[in-house]
């Protein structure tokens, strides 16, 4: 019971590391897949494998080093020199995917709230340097309820439009804005680098928590599951309303928008709280638990958090579209060195 209890709650963590500001807003599933068409299923496909993988072999590997951060992993697993310039990549790919969830809050309030863009990057912050002065405890919490609540609503919407005739036809036979199957799958291998390289700083230091094999075995598999059926729900549910919903930088705000008031609202909260647990295991992978006292942790993230928001002026979409992308590429590069092309971990 405490393993199957363990796997759920290492599923639920990665389910929300992953899920931010790009993936329920509908504009990252957009660019890494929507613009495929039926291609971008596959793609889908090939992604939830690649989740399972990868997860997979950064939890155990954080269990065989008795990993606090990843730059325990990095320092047994390269050479020193190496190890320095890895840290600095993940680094900055962990600050950019910070900006990104800032930024993301800004558009959601301005798009569907109708309020200051500022205003929504300063309630991001605020609510997320408090939960990470809590620890990994905070990490956990962040996502026992928000998961559920995201894995419901997008499933639900994505069987309303199922369920509709005049939908139904749009997400069998969808619009495509490129239609190659290689570029589809390649789409999917940067999506599942990036992804899982930005997981790092949470999944190796986890692993390393709770080296349970067995349950970090079955919470990766769970994990990358829960993240397939999520991106095929809201893959179909931007097929059925393509190509204007592809037109606004949160596309699924736009969808929930011509439902009743309370489909709206329920979208809005769901995807705050998204971007929150994501802005939550962020700032986990960039501090740890180093700062070793809730004041010390609140302070740490408040000044991470407003040297993200100095960069949150470049605006969410191009964040997504650009900055993602770089990021999928270093990240693949990085989990090869470290999954892949790895030797014998060093002796601490």
């Amino acid at each position: 019971m405490k393993a199957a209890k363990l796997a759920l709650q290492i599923a639920a963590v990665y389910i929300g590391t992953v899920v931010g500001a790009g993936f329920a807003s509908g504009q990252e599933v957009y660019q890494f897949f929507g613009r495929f068409g039926a291609w971008g299923f596959v793609g889908i496909c090939i992604a939830t494998c690649l989740f399972a993988w990868w997860g997979y072999r950064l939890l155990v590997l954080g269990a065989e080093c008795q990993a606090t951060s990843f730059r325990d992993l990095t320092a047994r697993a390269l050479s020193p020199w190496l190890a320095r310039g890895v840290d600095a990549l993940v680094m900055a790919m962990l600050f950019g995917t910070t900006t990104a969830m800032l930024a993301g809050t800004g558009a959601l309030f301005r798009e569907q709230l109708h309020l200051s863009y500022a205003l929504g990057v300063m309630c991001a912050m605020a609510v997320a340097a408090i939960t990470t002065a809590f620890g990994i405890r905070g990490l956990f919490g962040a996502n026992a309820a928000i998961v559920p609540a995201l894995c419901l609503f997008a499933a639900g919407l994505a069987l309303v439009n199922l369920g509709d005739p005049s939908r139904r036809q749009a997400i069998f036979h969808p619009h495509a804005a490129a239609g190659s199957v290689g570029a589809a799958v390649l789409s999917a291998l940067v999506y599942a680098a990036m992804n899982v390289g930005l997981s790092i700083g949470v999944l190796v230091p986890l692993g390393g928590r709770i080296r349970d094999l067995g349950a970090i075995r079955n919470g990766a598999i769970l994990g990358a599951l829960g993240l397939g059926a999520l991106l095929a729900s809201v893959a179909a549910t931007l097929f059925a309303h393509a190509p204007d919903a592809y037109q606004y930088s949160v596309p699924m705000g736009r969808i929930a928008a011509t439902y009743p008031r309370a489909v709206s609202v329920m979208f809005i909260a769901v995807l705050f709280g998204e971007i929150y647990s994501t802005l939550v295991g962020n700032l986990y992978s960039l501090l740890g638990e180093r700062p070793t006292t809730r004041r010390k942790r609140f302070a740490a993230a408040g000044l991470v958090l407003c040297a993200c928001a100095v960069f949150t002026a470049f605006g969410f979409r191009t964040i997504v579209q650009y900055g993602y992308t770089a990021f999928g590429w270093i990240a693949l590069w990085l989990l090869t060195l470290l999954t892949v092309a790895r030797g014998p971990l060093k002796t601490p």
